[in-house]
This record gives C-alpha cells, structure tokens and sequence, in this order.
C-alpha cells in the first residue's frame, strides 16, 4: 500500500476510538497545514520530508524506523 492510503486509513481507524485523529487535529499536531495532509492522504502529493513523516509515525503510534 502507498504511503498516503495507509496513513489514511490508519489515521481514521484511530479517529473512530479518539476524536483527536481528525485531519485538522493530526495537522496541528505535526505543525503542517490540513490541506497537504489531505493531498498527501490522497496521493496528490508524495510522502513529505523524513521529519515530518517521523512526526506523522509518532502521532499515530507507528514504528518510525519502518
């Protein structure tokens, strides 16, 4: 699976226990706007820098190193 599919589905699967994994929520906490989370969700964008996607993993309780 792509990287923006799985961070979809792992973040609304989170999102269905804890409100906090809305994509504004996860967002804020990563320090990117809600709009390129969304388009990188999507695949309209590719996988963003390595330190926001270990911020990505952190949030949502991945692995960092995988």
């Amino acid at each position: 699976m792509d990287f923006g599919p799985y961070l979809r589905e792992r973040r609304e699967t989170l999102k269905k226990q804890d409100k906090r994994f809305s994509i504004r929520q996860v967002a804020r906490r990563i320090g990117v706007e809600p709009a390129y989370l969304s388009k990188i969700e999507r695949g309209d964008m590719p996988p963003p820098s390595e330190a926001t996607t270990r911020k990505i993993a952190e949030d949502l309780g991945e692995d960092q190193d995988i």
